[in-house]
């Protein structure tokens, strides 16, 4: 059967992808073309077609229809993703563009207009949609891919584990249900945040509603393109971009961006993107078109590029846990405590009631804060401040040594917020004192994915890491305490760290590293 699939026909095939598709198939990707043929032949039997044979000609015959060429194009693209791909790149685009674009991108009301443009089974425009909702950004955000059967699988919003290749997966948790031994269900307030649609970025025109996009991610795409393809696309995308715009792609398509000559190459923190700048002159290196049946199909060319050096890493050891105070119980409870709440029989807001009881507690008035705190969930204010008082009882079970009232006390903050990294470090912290060392590390997990800068969670992760043999996880977290430390006054108290500066926990990790270097 593959030998009726004849190279001066599979080179006809080859030349109708290309350009009707963008996708370049150079000869020695002839055999995907032949299981692309012999696939869907035995998948979709089109009319009319006994043999394979048969089938290619109805591919090249004129009066193939649409639908049986979109069905013939998804076995040909490679949907190879997953979640939270290339993170340092995602956290730049995180704290570098998407939150300084807060509240004045191109959409209603300043939403963020983001696009997807080969989202494949969705894990990237998800992704986007998981860092947005951590950092409480609105944004309008697109997905498009021209295989059919992978936006369906986007749309089912199910996923397994092979999703989760990336090497933080705290996002899982609480974004995600398990419903099977080896699948997991996306939530559907992730769900309702992407538009998904079928686009062949090669079509002459691009939907309306993809216009005036103030980031497009166009990453692992235009390596697929042909020469006159990457520029059919990239001069696509420009258009599509509002003025300042950014485009995203990865580094071993910079070069191709790069010659193009529209987009201003822009390095932040070591992350290379590109940005929309009318005014920007760069040199400009054409692309030279080959015909598949002749040549090759390779394109090499001298692009001027941009090398990024390794970024040095300051290996860095452990030191002594920190040690939480425990105090004693206190022995009045919650209802015979009113009086200690100064504001008890007041109609006042929560956030006003939530600050008196983080200032009783500190005085060490407990019972006067749980006080505070019990107003606040028994009435009907804001779902944060409800959540932010749940914690702060969980942290007062967690001071007076009751463990397991002080877990169940932030699961119930987790479920009615579950973004809010307090709750998880929290809970983590009470884990690893209760000897669930795994669920400890999930939890810290979960707090440093939704707050990258969370100083304590790197320390301890740090911490249980070392203690589980693996340095270089350890080192990892280590180091980006220490960049995190660096942006804080060094007389300034790091957030749960038991009232420790800055600059005192620097010296603490750097002088227990000259011990274990």
């Amino acid at each position: 059967m593959i030998n009726s699939l004849t190279e001066d026909r599979i080179c006809k095939l080859a030349d109708m992808v290309r350009h009707r598709f963008g996708l370049d198939f150079a000869p020695n990707r002839w055999k995907d073309l032949r299981t692309a043929v012999i696939l869907f032949h035995r998948e979709e039997s089109p009319a009319n077609t006994v043999t394979a044979s048969d089938c290619l000609d109805h591919i090249l015959s004129r009066s193939v229809g649409d639908k049986d060429l979109e069905q013939f194009i998804n076995r040909l693209t490679i949907g190879e993703t997953f979640f939270f791909r290339d993170s340092k790149a995602l956290n730049v685009l995180e704290h570098e563009i998407l939150r300084k674009l807060s509240g004045t991108g191109s959409g209603i009301n300043g939403a963020i207009r983001i696009w997807s443009t080969a989202c494949s089974t969705g894990e990237e425009p998800y992704t986007i949609a998981m860092i947005c909702r951590r950092s409480g950004l609105k944004a309008d955000i697109y997905g498009t891919d021209i295989d059919s059967h992978a936006l369906i699988k986007a749309q089912e919003g199910c996923y397994r584990r092979w999703s989760f290749r990336s090497a933080d997966t705290g996002f899982r948790d609480i974004f995600f249900r398990k419903v099977g031994a080896n699948s997991y269900l996306i939530d559907s307030s992730i769900k309702k945040m992407v538009n998904l649609s079928r686009l062949n970025l090669m079509d002459s025109a691009v939907p309306t509603s993809l216009m005036d996009m103030d980031v497009v991610l166009c990453r692992n795409v235009l390596m697929y393109f042909s020469p006159s393809g990457v520029n059919n696309v990239l001069d696509k995308i420009w258009n599509c971009l509002t003025p300042g715009g950014w485009l995203i792609a990865t580094p071993s398509e910079s070069a191709l961006l790069t010659s193009h000559g529209k987009f201003e190459p822009v390095n932040l923190d070591g992350a290379l993107f590109f940005r929309k700048n009318e005014q920007y002159e760069p040199f400009r290196i054409d692309f030279t078109d080959q015909s598949p049946c002749h040549s090759d199909c390779d394109f090499h060319f001298a692009f001027p590029g941009f090398c990024l050096g390794d970024q040095a890493q300051e290996e860095v050891g452990t030191f002594a846990e920190i040690d939480i105070p425990i105090h004693e119980p206190e022995d009045t409870p919650v209802e015979q405590a009113e009086e200690n709440c100064p504001v008890a029989g007041e109609d006042v807001d929560g956030a006003r009631l939530l600050e008196q009881g983080q200032n009783l507690r500190l005085q060490g008035d407990f019972a006067g804060a749980l006080a505070c705190y019990d107003r606040i969930i028994g009435q009907e204010h804001a779902q944060d401040i409800r959540a932010a008082a749940l914690l702060e009882i969980a942290g007062v079970k967690a001071d007076s040594g009751f463990a397991d009232e002080a877990a169940r006390w932030c699961e119930r903050a987790i479920e009615l917020d579950r973004i809010a990294p307090q709750a998880h470090f929290l809970l983590g912290q009470i884990c690893l004192q209760q000897g669930d060392r795994d669920r400890a590390v999930a939890e810290m997990r979960n707090a440093v994915f939704l707050d990258s800068g969370f100083i304590m969670g790197h320390v301890l992760l740090g911490n249980v890491y070392l203690e589980n043999k693996d340095k270089n996880a350890a080192l990892r977290h280590f180091r980006i305490a220490l960049q995190e430390l660096e942006k804080v006054e060094h007389d300034e108290t790091v957030p749960f760290s038991d009232n420790i500066t800055a600059g005192r926990l620097m010296e603490m990790v750097r002088l227990v590293k000259d011990h274990t270097v």
